[in-house]
């Protein structure tokens, strides 16, 4: 988060300190990212994560940054934190850091683009943090040594279950945005992740921008993208004996430079 933060200043300061730059296509997309086909895009953004029904919402943070090598080809990092209490026994800090590259097919108002991308996950669970032996075939319980002399099972609740990825993801991600003529836009993307624990992971993320280059003179003249963003997302896993599809709702900006 720290990082994005820098990466953003930094976006802010160029801009400032810029010249007018040319008009072109500013089109948005999922996880404050947006297509302009050349440049810095930078976003950030914040919300709630609701896991399932049968467990607490986490607070949500997230940050990205694209680099535009040509109109048809973007590559950049993403960093998203969950944290909070998920139930009477359990807290959470959870991260995942990702790479993609992103193959671009734009016009005047909208883009679509094909994203093949790699992941780490990292994971502190105050209770799933010592050492899992003997992992049923099911995934239900676990067996953990307390002692020498005494072994305790301990069953993994469904909230659980859904931060419980540490490793290496390799995925594909397929998304779209259209902007209106004037202050809105919408987007979308599906996203499929392999995770090297055995799981999968499915994401559906739809949203709606206004364009604040459409009100705010300085930053038609003087940026390539500026969007205030409402964003959901739907998310299953498969392969760990969980049915619920968990729910996020974030907002937050890009700026393109």
């Amino acid at each position: 988060m720290r990082f994005a933060i820098i990466l953003l200043l930094a976006g802010l300061s160029f801009a400032f300190a810029g010249e007018q730059v040319a008009k072109g296509p500013d089109i948005p997309l999922a996880k404050q990212s947006a297509y302009t086909g050349k440049g810095f895009t930078m976003g950030l953004a914040m919300g709630v994560f609701d896991p399932s029904d049968k467990c607490d919402c986490l607070g949500l943070w997230q940050g990205q940054a694209d680099y535009f090598y040509t109109p048809w080809f973007s590559g950049g990092a993403e960093i998203r934190f969950f944290g909070g209490e998920m139930d009477s026994e359990s807290s959470v800090l959870y991260s995942r850091y990702r790479l993609s590259g992103k193959f671009h097919l734009a016009f005047s108002s909208f883009s679509m683009y094909l994203s093949p991308i790699v992941g780490l996950e990292s994971t502190d669970l105050s209770e799933l943090r010592q050492e899992w032996k003997n992992r049923s075939n099911k995934g239900d319980e676990l067996e953990m040594d307390e002692d020498e002399d005494s072994t305790e099972v301990t069953t993994v609740t469904v909230c659980e279950k859904m931060f419980s990825l540490d490793g290496f993801t390799a995925g594909l991600e397929f998304g779209f945005g259209y902007a209106f003529p004037k202050y809105l836009g919408l987007f979308g993307a599906a996203h499929y992740e392999h995770n090297f624990s055995r799981s999968q992971l499915l994401t559906l993320t739809p949203g709606l921008g206004f364009n604040l280059r459409s009100v705010w003179d300085w930053a038609n003249k003087n940026t390539y993208s500026l969007w205030i963003t409402l964003e959901g997302g739907f998310q299953r896993y498969f392969n760990r004996g969980v049915s619920d599809w968990s729910k996020s709702f974030i907002l937050g900006f890009t700026l393109g430079i």
